[in-house]
């Protein structure tokens, strides 16, 4: 049966802002280097090249993923048609030309900081056309063949990224989040409007973040010291020991039973699947502090053990189960241990609501009746999700890379039980009507219970 694969941008996003608001690679901090000491973590070549190395590692682990991850916007928001993307790419690049024509000064001259933007633009734009050309990926609109990656998104964070240079550093963080927000939603337009995979996206944004670097790497070797602003004198970003922060993460997700009660407990099993989130936490002393968690889980479901009724049998090839999805809220109490060598271990015990997302379990049609109904699928079981309660306790391991940036490796186990109003199809009618019937409650129970492992990127509020 064919899927209407569309892949759920929020994903993206949200993958795409931990990069973004967290990424902070204040290469010339002074107190960045005095407080990491082990030489490999501290180096120039970690802090510039952590944030795309991570983006092209999540490129390659969600390659195969892609399609499953599109599906879940296509069941949610399928007609989404906005064309922001197209102007909010260049708002942070308008942002930096526009500053300096005000006389606000950055970290160069006008002149230094239009030589590495342009090196960075060019940079860009050669590695973006080639590997487009190259790699010929369709995209999931079918509209052509030049997919990967996305030069929206490329442009997007090497603009974000030159204003982060050149004001973030140096004035203040704000000038920086705006720029990586502005280049997170232009990201996230792409997924919705179904023009980009979430790969797509990933590289793009590491394309342009690599991009920058690169093109302020040949401007330092052109001007050296020439051109360079005068540091200013207040720190607006002082450090002190109490870890508040932001942090989006991506994770792998194991369900503790393999069995669903949406049907009979043997016909219904769940696969693993992806979990995505944004978390904070404020902290009023080093080792404890308050915040909350939004996140969704998405699971496969297996249904090969199903046998469509015999009443079907004689129309249908089988049965698909659209993926199971869990999004929740939680909020409660974080810990933090600080460890030597700027190491933190981390915990978390949170309580919220969860919402169970809706789908189908879908007879595939055989040809003979596709031919005569003009159909390939009609939904043989509809499930709709109640709001149930939720909690969630997870323990990190976290290495500070820069000044207010670190990566962290985690463990989640996320429990809550969900009620399920669940329609059975009965029967079809002579002008090809579906009769649905409502089924008993004692078949609509279903945990979400599940444990999710995975990497997070995050971003200091000192």
């Amino acid at each position: 049966m064919p899927l209407k694969k569309s892949y759920h941008c929020a994903l993206l996003i949200l993958f795409f802002i931990n990069a973004i608001t967290v990424k902070a690679q204040y290469a010339d901090s002074i107190s960045t280097a005095r407080t990491i000491d082990n030489s490999f973590w501290k180096s120039k070549f970690t802090e510039k090249a952590a944030v795309p190395a991570i983006l092209f590692g999540a490129t390659a682990l969600t390659w195969s993923k892609r399609e499953e991850i599109r599906e879940v916007r296509n069941r949610y928001i399928p007609t989404f048609r906005y064309h922001f993307d197209d102007y909010l790419q260049y708002a942070p690049g308008v942002a930096v030309l526009g500053l300096n024509a005000m006389g606000v000064k950055g970290k160069h001259s006008p002149k230094r900081m239009i030589a590495s933007y342009g090196f960075s633009m060019a940079i860009m734009g050669i590695l973006v056309n080639s590997i487009k050309r190259t790699a010929g990926v369709q995209r999931p609109d079918a509209s052509s063949k030049n997919s990967f990656p996305s030069g929206h998104t490329a442009m997007a964070f090497t603009n974000a990224t030159v204003l982060h240079k050149e004001y973030g550093t140096y004035r203040h963080p704000l000038y920086s989040v705006g720029g990586y927000t502005a280049a997170t939603v232009t990201a996230l337009g792409r997924g919705l409007n179904n023009r980009h995979w979430v790969t797509d996206v990933l590289a793009g944004a590491g394309l342009g973040i690599a991009s920058t670097e690169l093109g302020y790497f040949l401007a330092d070797q052109i001007f050296k010291n020439k051109g360079m602003n005068a540091p200013l004198r207040n720190n607006p970003v002082p450090i002190n020991n109490k870890p508040s922060f932001l942090e989006l993460h991506l994770g792998y997700t194991v369900a503790t039973s393999d069995h669903l009660a949406l049907a009979t407990s043997d016909e219904l099993y769940v696969k693993s699947g992806f979990n995505f989130g944004i978390e904070g936490a404020w902290f009023p002393c080093k080792n404890f502090g308050f915040g909350g968690e939004f996140a969704f889980s998405s699971f496969p479901v297996g249904s090969d053990r199903i046998a469509p009724d015999p009443d079907f049998q004689d129309i249908s090839d089988g049965i698909y189960t659209q993926p199971v999805g869990i999004r929740y809220f939680n909020i409660g109490p974080y810990f933090s241990l600080p460890l030597p060598y700027n190491w933190f271990v981390t915990a978390k015990l949170n309580t919220g609501m969860s919402l169970g997302s809706t789908g189908n379990i879908i007879l595939n049609l055989n040809d003979q009746t596709e031919n005569e109904t003009g159909k390939t699928e009609i939904p043989l079981l509809k499930y709709k999700p109640k709001p149930a309660p939720s909690w969630t306790a997870g323990i990190g391991l976290q290495k500070r890379i820069g000044r207010n940036m670190a990566i962290k490796v985690y463990g989640t186990y996320f429990n809550s039980k969900h009620n399920f109003e669940l329609n059975g199809l009965q029967d079809i009618d002579d002008d090809g009507k579906l009769i649905y019937e409502k089924l008993p409650e004692s078949l609509s129970k279903l945990k979400f219970n599940h444990f999710t492992f995975g990497t997070g990127l995050t971003a200091f509020i000192w």
